[in-house]
This record gives structure tokens, C-alpha cells and sequence, in this order.
């Protein structure tokens, strides 16, 4: 359950915004959660600038290294450089050994 510090909050409706569920409304230029709606993804928690949004039952935590995968996400054995990366120039799906077929420029 999601709590707001009234005198933290300063209406700033970032909360209003990145809310998955429109579970936050603002009452008179502060900002409020309905916990009926609110499904714990805890995006008003991260964007709030003065911190005025908060858990208040215990099991909730926010932990800020859970947003990325861990490092080696997605590699196997000589499968290139793994999650993210292929997008950019030259890093095809040529070669075993992660430099992809590097045509780069043309030149």
C-alpha cells in the first residue's frame, strides 16, 4: 500500500503521469493514490522528486538494481556480446566470436 507525504508533495503531477494505471489523482495540488487501482509497480515511488510517495507496509521495497538485468544477461557460449546488444553497425550475427561481419562504413 502507497502512502503521500502531503507536505513533501509540491504538485508537480510526475506521479499523475507515469502512473501504468491512472491509480494517482491530484486533490487540491497533491498528489493521491488509490490503492484500489494501484498495482505496486512502484513508477511513482522512482519519479517523484521529493521522495513524498511511500510504502507503508513492510514486504513493499523498491530496489533500484532490479530494473536491468544482471551483467551476462542472455549470453551463451560464443553468442556475441549478449542482451542489447546488434542493433548498431556492424554487429551482425556473422562470426562465433562476438565482432559480427563489421562492414561499417563502406570504405
Amino acid at each position: 500500500m502507497l502512502s503521500v507525504d502531503k507536505e513533501k508533495c509540491i504538485g508537480c503531477k510526475i506521479c499523475l503521469n507515469v502512473c501504468p494505471v491512472k491509480a494517482v489523482s491530484m486533490n487540491k495540488d497533491k498528489a493521491e493514490i488509490d490503492n484500489d487501482k494501484c498495482i505496486d509497480c512502484s513508477k511513482c515511488i522512482q519519479f517523484c522528486p521529493k521522495d513524498a510517495i511511500y510504502s507503508t507496509t513492510e514486504s513493499f521495497s523498491f530496489n533500484s538494481n532490479q530494473m536491468f538485468p544482471a551483467y551476462g544477461f542472455g549470453m551463451r557460449r560464443k553468442q556475441g556480446r549478449g542482451l542489447g546488444r546488434g542493433m548498431g553497425r556492424g554487429l551482425g550475427r556473422g562470426s562465433q566470436d562476438g565482432r559480427g561481419r563489421g562492414r561499417g562504413r563502406g570504405i
